[in-house]
């Protein structure tokens, strides 16, 4: 990242990447991590494991030791491991006075992220979930809070930051009794659940604006066939049918098109704009 100002060090980009014995998580972040840089032009961190190796040319790569993973059923009925623990240490692992954390199957197509940081916030998640065809309202469990997702979320280093990410690891190390006490269903750990319980128990059991990214998650959860951007528009294509929507950030669900020669040449021609 030669290319950056100095002064544009205090604000970064910090990715978790996780290879499993299915997914590429490092190779998907080679190349969403070449959108983060086309569209925000920010330093990015790359946490992995000892053995990754990466492709981009990230401002600093953080190694540690890969835990042992979750397991999870994917749309295509087969199971997957992926490896999701330890995302609260980003805090004390940032580099960044105002870090952007970002999963690997999120496309940065646009600046709105940057424009968040003009506002007063100590940290801020994602609130809300949507298809192109429709709002979602995932809970945790059939009488529990609403979820938050942890695919974005941007925070400043101050002690309610730091707060919340100390409670998100008290609760990966306690999940059994939270799981029990929000009435979550699912047994495997989540971030999604473990930001959702830190938030709502720091703010008084509330959902407060000031914590949300004021817009919805666009998330793609079929199985892609092909997708093209112009600067107005994002088609994409899947076997049967197709969605065009407004251009804007994207969440990937469907890995084998992230890791596929198609995703690449959608990245090169975002990057070529």
């Amino acid at each position: 990242m030669k290319n950056l100002n100095e002064s544009a060090k205090s604000k970064g980009v910090v990715i978790f990447a996780f290879n499993s014995a299915h997914v590429d998580y490092v190779g998907i972040a080679d190349q969403t991590s070449k959108l983060i840089e086309k569209n925000l032009k920010l330093p990015i961190t790359l946490v992995t494991d000892l053995s990754a190796e990466p492709n981009f040319n990230y401002d600093l790569i953080l190694r540690a030791e890969s835990k042992e993973g979750n397991f999870r059923f994917a749309r295509d009925g087969k199971t997957y491991e992926w490896r999701n623990f330890d995302r609260y240490r980003v805090y004390d692992l940032s580099p960044y006075d105002e870090t952007i954390l970002l999963d690997t199957d999120y496309l940065v197509l646009d600046d709105s992220l940057l424009k968040l940081f003009l506002q007063p916030f100590d940290y801020r998640l994602m609130y809300q979930m949507q298809t192109p065809k429709e709002l979602n309202k995932d809970e945790m469990g059939p009488q529990s809070l609403p979820m938050v997702w942890a695919t974005v979320g941007l925070f400043r280093k101050s002690p309610m930051s730091k707060m919340f990410f100390d409670m998100v690891g008290k609760i990966q190390r306690n999940y059994g009794y939270y799981r029990n006490l929000f009435g979550i269903r699912e047994g495997n750990y989540r971030n999604d659940f473990a930001f959702s319980m830190a938030n709502i128990i720091l703010n008084g059991y509330t959902l407060t604006p000031e914590q949300s990214i004021p817009w919805p998650m666009t998330t793609i959860e079929d199985t892609i066939h092909s997708m093209t951007v112009t600067n107005k528009f994002i088609t994409v294509k899947y076997q049967n049918n197709a969605d065009v929507i407004s251009r804007q950030n994207l969440h990937i669900m469907d890995k084998n098109y992230l890791l596929s020669s198609q995703f690449k040449k959608f990245v090169e021609s975002v990057c070529n704009e």
